[in-house]
């Protein structure tokens, strides 16, 4: 059975997990729904932000941890090394159920 939430409620969420550190809101995050389903990890389909991307079926609720990436040289200019910055979290409802996945026991 999953909950609706009011986009208040869903903002509540959004300022409380972006208050945190990136780490801290992955845990989080784990915390709210024990069922929570991990659907991307570092996206970086959109331009400029990349994406960490949860599922919480139990709540009815989709969150994306928005970090932006900067490239920095290493040892004069030759290898660059990536740095995320983490900047926002974004609570939106899921716009279907998931499909039920099987458990290999």
């Amino acid at each position: 059975m999953t909950t609706t939430f009011t986009e208040e409620e869903r903002q509540k969420i959004a300022q409380k997990l972006a208050g945190l550190s990136y780490r801290k809101a992955r845990k989080e995050i784990r915390k709210m729904d024990n069922k929570a389903n991990l659907k991307f990890w570092r996206n970086g389909a959109k331009t400029g932000e990349i994406h960490t991307t949860y599922e919480l079926p139990t709540l009815g609720l989709k969150i994306s941890l928005v970090e932006i990436g900067q490239a920095n040289p290493i040892e004069e200019g030759k290898r660059l090394k990536k740095e995320y910055f983490y900047t926002e979290a974004r609570v939106e409802p899921l716009a279907k159920p998931p499909a039920p996945q099987r458990r290999r026991d």
